[in-house]
């Protein structure tokens, strides 16, 4: 399927390829560039991912379990709040 790129409108994604891709209104949609080619992807719950910082405080965590380190759930709880 083809659409013409205008310059006062926004791309519109025909109801058939909505539908053949499972897009259903609603859904957040993620955009990806990559060497001219532009894919679009369903966008995951925001829940569903962790932020850079909230990953760095996992990994923390897990080089810790793996040197036989602990801390107490309070020490966790603080430092996942920050």
């Amino acid at each position: 399927m083809t659409v013409t790129v205008k310059s006062k409108m926004p791309i519109v994604v025909p109801p058939s390829v909505r539908r053949l891709a499972g897009f259903k209104s609603g859904d957040k949609l993620e955009f990806k560039v990559s060497g001219g080619i532009v894919s679009i992807l369903p966008k995951r719950d925001s829940g569903d991912t962790l932020t850079p910082e909230e990953a760095k405080v996992v990994r923390r965590g897990e080089a810790q379990l793996k040197r036989g380190d602990s801390k107490p759930w309070r020490a966790v709880k603080h430092a996942l709040a920050r």
